[in-house]
């Protein structure tokens, strides 16, 4: 085959892998996993937009930061501190230039500069093997990694700047073979980028520093042609870190700028076993672990037993791929609670060594040039490539399931269409809104379209304090208001009065005096007929469609019975019906009243399921210890719940006791309504 035309089949297998990867998700709006650090870089290119596309203040939509004050002090400005933002800048220009702002324009910036980067990882194959068969195993190797193709098109700078450090490797190699400065200062150039994105991709910067430096001690290189542009990357990385450090302390930042490493030994290993847990096969599948220790077994031993002579630029090949691995292994030590977490930092650090190691490897694995080593290469590679595409696509499609607890894909669901619905409002875009109980920081702005403070946790002190901000409207999502702001902070509805809701979300506005309502009044049902209701008093023994109907005589609310859970039993009164229609067309309100009576009190859970072919798709549980007060007593409980249009014809709606404490319960006058 052709130089050019191996160059053009790799190309086409890059291209094809990518399309077969990325094309269904590519107009995804940042979700699921880490969808709060993929919104933060998608903020920031929407930020560059609308500041007419001043690099020196990049911002996003949040007006108060979580460095240094833990999001607790409203700023009048949203820019932020944050290294390097050239992979949020230029997909900026083209969302400025197409009157686009849409994800597809970041994700598809991010998917061809992966190409660019897994291109020249193949030359760089090519340059040490001279093997075309070798050099595609590993672009697809590299390419179906899970955690790889989950970030591909994604947000993060860590995709652009690997390919950076992979081009800058690949001139350095070059560099090793033609002696050529040229190629030295364009790998310079590239490791340098790669850097000053993502700091990570300092190591292989450091580690051609370092090995280089090892050359010119053995004469193998001249140090007078490498000071100047050795010279201009420290200087340019430096002024950048300067830079950075002169914004964080100006305006604060939303990204993480210290160490975080393990508490203590025992803090090291159960953290490593977290991430041995989650995400080893998330780093590469079993079929990727089993070419690569197959690799390396074949070529160790090639090297030990066949003598392959190892040629010179193989030899500082590997040694500068060991020299990034102790540089990665040192960064790991200091962030070692980031792994915990956050997948893509493998990629980050681990992920090009690997690679690095797999490419020396198949270099010295034994080569035949016969027609038939040719034809069983194409075979081989074609099997092997089934379960890798196979395994990367699964982990595209797992990781995008949404199971009922995950409040980034609920926050997305709630904020979607707000700016339209906020427009036919005619609240002004320059409106400032404070998010309580934002989740995620920017998701509910860039979907609002406008900027405002993320209040991130409800805690009294914060929703007491960010009420004294300079603020236009309160935004809360209806979904959480019950269970995460009210159940904490009670008197905000005496503070605010609601004026909009479309369901999803309520816009309030607050005032000096004090407003006199109820929570029910607050949330309007006053206002609304019910849609369906249901309630059971225990007088009665026709309570068919209710289960664990143990009634007592021992205490009533009213009447001469209470519905009783012992001691030793788990689950207490339950309602289940197959047969509602409440939910089929749209999100619905549920209003629970009842009164209960403890002597002693202890932990019971309310739980509201909706079961779709059986799946829960919504699980919500109000513990009854945040309610009750008071022993030997019988008190009133309201329970509010945003339920979610249900997807299926046939669902299942269940409400019931959990008996968590293993305690005794009475309850009495037991009534719900779906508004």
């Amino acid at each position: 085959m052709k130089i050019q035309g191996h160059k053009l089949l790799a190309l086409i297998v890059i291209i094809l892998l990518g399309i077969i990867f990325q094309m269904k998700y590519i107009n995804e709006f940042p979700s699921h996993t880490h969808a709060w650090a993929q919104s933060d870089r998608y903020s920031l290119a929407k930020g560059f937009v609308n500041n007419n596309l001043n690099f020196f203040k990049p911002e996003t939509y949040v007006l108060n930061h979580q460095f240094p004050d833990n999001w607790a002090s409203p700023s009048k400005e949203s820019i932020t501190a944050v290294e390097f933002p050239i992979h949020d800048y230029i997909p900026a220009i083209f969302m400025k230039l197409s009157k686009n702002s849409s994800p597809w324009v970041f994700r598809l910036y991010t998917l061809l500069y992966s190409f660019i980067g897994l291109f020249f990882l193949y030359k760089l194959a090519f340059l040490l093997s001279g093997n075309i068969y070798k050099s595609v195993l590993t672009i697809i190797f590299a390419a179906s990694s899970p955690v790889y193709v989950y970030y591909q098109a994604g947000f993060l700078p860590t995709i652009p700047s690997l390919s950076n450090a992979i081009i800058g490797l690949y001139f350095y190699t070059n560099f090793l073979k033609s002696k050529k400065n040229k190629d030295f200062n364009i790998s310079i150039l590239f490791l340098t980028l790669a850097a000053l994105s993502r700091t990570t991709f300092a190591i292989p910067l450091i580690a051609l520093f370092c090995l280089e430096s090892l050359r010119i001690l053995q004469k193998k290189s001249i140090l007078t042609s490498k000071i100047l542009p050795i010279l201009l990357s420290i200087i340019i990385i430096a002024s950048s870190f300067l830079y950075n450090a002169y914004l964080r302390e100006l305006y604060g930042s939303i990204f993480l700028n210290h160490i975080l490493p393990a508490s203590n030994l025992k803090h090291a290993i159960e953290i490593l076993a977290t991430v041995k847990k989650n995400w080893i096969l998330q780093y590469f599948s079993i079929t990727h672990y089993i070419i690569f220790a197959t690799a390396f077994g074949l070529g160790l031993f090639s090297v030990i037993f066949k003598r392959k002579k190892l040629h010179e630029e193989s030899i500082s090949f590997l040694m500068l791929t060991i020299i990034i691995l102790l540089g990665c292994i040192a960064f790991t030590l200091l962030m070692l609670q980031q792994f915990n977490s956050h997948d893509y930092y493998f990629i980050d650090t681990f992920y090009l060594p690997i690679i690095m190691l797999l490419i020396i490897a198949l270099v010295y694995t034994p080569t035949y040039t016969t027609q038939w080593a040719s034809k069983i290469s194409i075979l081989g590679i074609f099997i092997i490539s089934i379960p890798l595409v196979i395994s990367a696509n699964k982990t595209q499609e797992t990781r995008r399931i949404s199971k009922h607890w995950n409040r980034t894909n609920s926050t997305i669901n709630n904020f979607r269409n707000t700016a339209m619905f906020l427009d036919s409002l005619n609240i002004a875009d320059s409106a400032k809104l404070l998010v309580i109980d934002a989740y995620a920081p920017n998701i509910p702005f860039i979907l609002m379209n406008r900027k405002g403070y993320a209040i991130m946790v409800t805690s009294r002190e914060n929703i007491e304090n960010s009420l004294t901000w300079d603020y236009d409207y309160i935004v809360t999502q209806n979904e959480f208001f019950v269970s995460d702001i009210y159940s904490v902070y009670p008197e905000i509805i005496n503070k605010t009065k609601k004026i909009w809701d479309n369901g999803y979300i309520s816009i309030s506005n607050s005032d000096a005096k004090p407003y006199k309502q109820s929570l029910y009044q607050y949330l309007d049902l006053d206002k609304k007929t019910p849609y369906f209701t249901e309630n059971i008093d225990f007088e009665s023994e026709d309570n068919q469609i209710w289960q664990n109907t143990t009634s007592s005589t021992t205490t009533s609310f009213t009447g001469e019975k209470s519905g009783f859970l012992s001691s030793d039993q788990t689950f207490g009164l339950t309602y289940k019906n197959k047969n509602t229609k409440a939910i089929k067309n749209q999100p619905r309100t549920l209003f629970i009243q009842t009164y209960c009576y403890q002597e002693e009190l202890s932990q019971v859970n309310v739980i509201v399921s909706i079961n779709e072919k059986g799946r829960n798709t919504y699980y919500k549980s109000y513990n009854i210890l945040d309610f009750l007060h008071k022993e030997n007593e019988w008190q009133k409980i309201n329970l509010f719940y945003h339920l979610p249009k249900a997807n299926s014809e046939n669902y299942e709606l269940a409400i019931y006791f959990q008996n968590t404490g293993k305690s005794e319960l009475y309850i009495d006058d037991f009534e719900f309504r779906i508004y």
